[in-house]
């Protein structure tokens, strides 16, 4: 059963049809400026100014050292290369970008390079990071693969299937993963975290793992709510 089918009761019809609207008819100008993009790059703000003359809700870095300060952003684009040395690696910004999906799974991480990495591209079938593209990419080309990922990053239902693998991994049962499934469905169709929060809490065991999908969740309904 879609996610969507909870959410039709005449007291939640306005948050559940603006919900609906914004998400089945596609309106991408409204998408666009709710979610917070952020850009990290060492060298360039050329892909920062094009989203921002695009109404984006966008937000630039020339540098970055730790995940955790992607924290309050939905999609994170990130150049490839010349930043978080503290990584040490060939492709500091590619590291960089694994960390931030391996930390934050509900958030979309995308990277862009100037020169081709096979590597990368092998590894996007591995869910490291969501998307790769070229800087010298067509405008309107990068601005439809960010399209998409603002659309997969507010699919409640593909959104769960990565809220469940977590809890798989870390081990809740499948009874406490229904409730929680209840949950988070009661959670757009009233506009409040706290009865998700409460059983997540009630059954994740690792703290690091709660605090990061509690502030994933969090921004993703900021996201959805009217």
């Amino acid at each position: 059963m879609h996610l969507f089918d909870n959410m039709k009761s005449k007291k939640n019809k306005k948050l559940y049809d603006t919900t609906v609207q914004l998400i089945e008819q596609k309106n991408i100008s409204n998408l666009r400026k709710r979610l917070k993009i952020l850009v990290v790059d060492d060298e360039d703000d050329a892909i920062y100014e094009v989203l921002k003359e695009r109404q984006y809700e966008v937000y630039y870095k020339n540098d970055m050292t730790y995940a955790i300060e992607t924290e309050p952003f939905d999609l994170i684009l990130m150049d490839v290369r010349g930043i978080a040395k503290r990584l040490k690696s060939s492709m500091e910004g590619f590291a960089l970008a694994c960390e931030v999906k391996s930390k934050y799974p509900l958030k979309k991480v995308c990277c862009y390079s100037a020169s081709v990495h096979k590597e990368i591209t092998e590894l996007l079938a591995d869910n490291r990071i969501d998307a790769y593209f070229m800087k010298d990419l067509d405008v309107d080309k990068i601005c439809n693969k960010i399209d998409n990922l603002i659309q997969d990053y507010v699919d409640i239902d593909k959104q769960w299937e990565v809220l469940r693998s977590i809890l798989i991994d870390n081990q809740i049962n499948e009874n406490d993963i229904q409730q929680i499934k209840t949950a988070y469905s009661e959670m757009f169709k009233k506009n409040d975290f706290s009865k998700l929060n409460e059983i997540i809490a009630g059954t994740m065991k690792n703290a690091t793992v709660l605090l990061n999908i509690t502030a994933s969740i969090l921004n993703l309904i900021k996201v959805l709510a009217v």
